[in-house]
């Protein structure tokens, strides 16, 4: 029962984000793209390998070829968010680099083609990590991601905090003072939302990648990791609203126009 809760409840806040996304103009620009892709990835799980996992779970007698259709699913909509999160954190970098132009610089099309490069790069990994050669190998490529996204992390939340203060201090009485300070407080809301996002998935996909570097993973990811992989994917939409003050808005507004 708590499972199908999960489900239900991660299809709808992932679908409401998606939603809200589609209905706002405003929304459909710079990291909210990214957040679009992240999304859909969730609703993939939520909607799709979830309730798979839970028919697998409810029935003894699963065939083998139901395990793996189920297993290639699963795989291709993990390894969906954490490729997008792998996106959504060079998005962070390059903002970093450029902080008071990289939202002028960055143009939809580059973004789209970003999503289109992670979802194929997904699918590809999915696929091959399915097999026994990429089940070994995955275990080492899936930690070192994780230790990449940490440190980068850890640099970009250090970095954006030094920069803020001692950028807003050299522009302090300048005429586009209050312009760069308003861009800067933008970073810097988008790098602790991107760092949420990362921190929360890596707790969910942490002890996956731990048990799998023992060598036992496959056996624990049916019995019962699945079900904090999969719990990522439901907390993700709730993270994005929680911080989005813009999808907090939509989303009122859609449900007055629903009453």
């Amino acid at each position: 029962m708590k499972m199908y809760f999960l489900n239900i409840f991660g299809t709808c806040m992932a679908s409401l984000v998606i939603l809200a996304i589609l209905q706002n103009a405003e929304l459909q620009k710079g990291l909210n793209l990214l957040i679009v892709s992240l999304t859909a990835a969730d609703l993939v799980n939520c909607l799709i390998a979830q309730p798979m996992y839970v028919y697998y779970l409810s029935n003894d007698d699963n065939s083998s070829s139901y395990i793996i259709a189920f297993e290639i699913i699963a795989f291709i909509g993990l390894h969906a968010v954490f490729s997008n999160l792998m996106t959504i954190t060079y998005h962070r970098m390059k903002a970093l680099s450029r902080p008071f132009y990289h939202l002028l610089l960055v143009s939809r099309k580059n973004l789209l083609v970003f999503i289109t490069l992670t979802w194929v790069v997904s699918i590809i990994v999915g696929v091959v990590f399915r097999t026994y050669p990429g089940k070994v190998a995955g275990a080492y490529v899936h930690a070192v991601m994780i230790l990449c996204l940490i440190f980068t992390y850890i640099r970009i939340l250090w970095v954006t905090r030094k920069r803020r203060r001692g950028k807003i201090a050299q522009q302090a009485g300048t005429a586009n003072y209050h312009q760069q300070a308003a861009t800067m407080e933008q970073e810097n809301a988008a790098a602790i939302t991107s760092a949420i996002l990362v921190g929360t998935t890596l707790m969910c996909f942490l002890p996956d990648v731990v048990l799998d570097l023992m060598g036992e993973g496959e056996v624990n990811r049916l019995m019962w990791t699945y079900t904090l992989l999969f719990a990522s994917s439901a907390l993700n939409p709730c993270i994005v609203i929680w911080r989005n003050q813009q999808f907090r808005r939509t989303l009122l507004q859609m449900l007055r126009l629903a009453n």
